[in-house]
């Protein structure tokens, strides 16, 4: 327990043979509470100290926060459907500003699910593939795009069907696009959400992306997407395989495809970080790209043992591009990490090692409950969190269920494992429905490392990496310093090598403090209305040992100090204060001290004031703040 030195009086429970006031319970109170939040402040672990320059885009953010919840009181934006208020969000100032946040790195992202499907089409409709790309308007997988030669029936070119074939088509490949009534009725049931989503992963997936024409351009896309929302360092999975292929009308059994690649997918990788290099040297400022080697968690064994060994293969061939391994697709309805066990074991036995980067605990079930239909692996979804944790996982993806495991947490946090947190994702897949209760607030606030990811932003269809912050930054209650630690440890808990680590925050460090000029600049040009500043109490209103506690102001129109030093004033002592928001500012009570027999002896009362322009002018109240006696009896107070 956390204690503090409180002064009492000489009489026990008396003040000059009075009772002790509600005054002093008042202060007492006051001191409780400034410990409870510094401890609580000191207990994730987190650097939350700002320098001035920073403090002033702290204000400003918090203004603009504060702004955009008036505007938005009625209808929050993070407590409701995101599809309903995309375009509100992309429209609001506090978008725009978090936009030009210099956010490190996007650590969950799915390869060909990233880059905006409006993107990719453009693409290929500006390339002479336009001629074969053909759209199944047939059931089953109807829909589905490919790029073919010789297409089976049930296939039309893409151009032949509407006046407008890519404003069309565009329509059917994105999760915001196909939601039905029964997902919208129901947005907390994830099965009718994945049931709507799979199928779009391969409507405009490798099929497309992965022809030798177009992989390094929706390669370069990626990274122009990535560095357009000032995010600098890339991690996205894929699994490892032949998939670059060219057109052949001799290839009959695949209709035109001929892969060329090998058996693990080396020139695709090649290709890649052909593209990463050239992009490095004509945007400096960015950081770099790594891969992640996925499987499909319904593989058999004998397949992921070949996956596996397919990753451990390319880690060694290409250890600078190579991050690590992770199972996808849904997590409830897959085989757990414990049907896999003898396939990790079996790498531990060869002496080959893997980063893990393991989806687990993306569920919104309780542990007892058994949501697979695979009769071979009774095992809950949840129970995923322990095997990644023994297996050593270097990442944690969602992690929906820690929340329901408060010692699993203690343990990630003990271990810096990291939660890979994706807001939106897990909004529109029925998991969160509202951003104010997301885990990952509770990961964070404990210790646990969080970074944010968008997971599959064009195949939900909102196309953006900035909307995951926004959601956070509005509905997690996080302020500037939050923020910088989620970009921190985006670098801090890549798959990036020490060396790399070093370099990757030397970049970071110089797009954080032209952020910070930048937006020091525009929050010291705003121009407030010409409503005064009002204050209505303060908390607490005296003190018994000088300087020991802090005071709260509140009332009204205090944005005026955003950029500029606040006074409080205690007669003619004074002391710099902080802007908390635009109805209450927090200054230290000041050190009184004339003598210290007066400092002990004296009553003193004191007239309060405030000065929002660095003490040129005060603003009077009718309030005041007194020093009472403080004696020789000194108590320890605990909260």
């Amino acid at each position: 327990m956390v204690s503090r030195c409180l002064c009492l009086f000489l009489l026990v429970g008396l003040v000059h043979g009075s009772s002790l006031t509600a005054d002093f319970y008042e202060y007492e109170h006051s001191l409780k509470r400034n410990m409870l939040q510094e401890d609580e402040r000191k207990f994730a672990g987190w650097n939350k100290d700002l320098n001035e320059d920073e403090e002033i885009v702290n204000n400003y953010l918090t203004y603009l926060k504060w702004q955009e919840f008036q505007n938005t009181r009625a209808a929050f934006i993070p407590s409701r459907p995101i599809q309903d208020y995309l375009n509100q969000i992309k429209a609001s100032k506090v978008y725009e500003v978090l936009k030009k946040f210099p956010k490190g790195g996007s650590l969950h992202l799915h390869h060909n699910h990233v880059v905006s499907k409006s993107i990719i089409l453009d693409i290929i409709i500006n390339s002479s593939l336009y001629e074969n790309l053909y759209v199944k308007t047939s059931e089953p997988n109807k829909w589905k795009l490919d790029i073919l030669v010789n297409p089976p029936e049930g296939w039309t070119k893409l151009k032949d069907i509407q006046d407008d074939p890519k404003k069309f088509i565009l329509t059917k490949l994105t999760f915001l696009n196909v939601m039905d009534d029964q997902a919208r009725k129901y947005p907390t049931d994830s099965a009718i959400r994945w049931s709507l989503l799979e199928p779009l992963f391969d409507r405009t997936g490798s099929s497309l992306v992965n022809h030798v024409d177009i992989i390094k351009k929706h390669t370069e896309a990626l990274l122009r997407a990535a560095l357009d929302e000032n995010i600098q360092y890339l991690e996205t999975k894929s699994k490892a395989g032949k998939k670059v292929y060219i057109l052949d009308s001799s290839a009959t059994e695949t209709h035109g495809k001929r892969f060329i690649d090998t058996d693990s997918g080396d020139k695709e990788l090649q290709s890649i970080s052909s593209v990463v290099e050239n992009f490095i040297k004509t945007h400096p400022e960015f950081i770099g790209y790594k891969r992640v080697v996925n499987s499909f968690r319904r593989y058999s064994k004998e397949r992921i043992m070949n996956d596996l060994h397919k990753a451990v293969n390319l880690s060694k061939n290409y250890p600078n591009l190579i991050a690590g391994y992770d199972l996808v697709a849904e997590e409830d309805l897959g085989y757990s990490l414990m049907f896999y066990q003898e396939n990790f074991q079996t790498l531990l036995a060869a002496h080959d090692k893997l980063p893990y980067f393991f989806h687990a605990g993306e569920t919104n079930w309780p542990d007892d409950l058994l949501t697979s239909m695979l009769p071979e692996d009774p095992v809950s979804t949840a129970a995923n969190l322990y095997d990644a944790i023994i297996l050593g996982a270097k990442r944690i993806g969602h992690g929906i269920a820690l929340a329901n495991h408060p010692y699993l947490m203690k343990v990630l946090k003990s271990k810096k494992i990291a939660i890979e947190a994706n807001p939106v994702s897990n909004m529109l897949l029925g998991y969160v429905q509202d951003q104010r209760h997301h885990p990952a607030i509770t990961y964070f606030r404990y210790g646990v490392p969080v970074v944010i990811s968008a997971d599959d932003p064009a195949t939900f269809g909102y196309d953006l990496f900035t909307a995951d912050w926004y959601e956070v930054f509005m509905g997690w209650g996080f302020d500037l310093a939050d923020l910088r630690q989620l970009a921190n440890n985006s670098l801090q808990y890549s798959a990036m090598s020490s060396s790399e680590k070093i370099n990757a925050f030397e970049k970071w460090i110089k797009a954080w403090n032209k952020f910070i000029q930048e937006m020091k600049t525009e929050a010291c040009g705003l121009h407030f209305n010409s409503d005064q500043p009002f204050i209505s109490n303060i908390f607490p209103r005296e003190s018994y040992f000088p300087g020991s506690t802090k005071v709260e102001v509140f009332g009204r129109n205090f944005e005026r100090s955003i950029c500029q030093t606040v006074l409080c004033k205690f007669g003619d002592y004074t002391s710099k204060a902080l802007y908390v928001n635009n109805n209450q500012i927090t200054c230290n009570s000041p050190i009184y001290f004339k003598s210290s027999y007066q400092a002990e002896r004296q009553k003193a009362s004191f007239p309060f004031s405030i000065s929002f322009d660095n003490g040129t002018t005060f603003l009077s109240t009718n309030l005041t703040f007194t020093f009472m006696p403080c004696y020789s009896r000194i108590k320890s107070v605990h909260y």
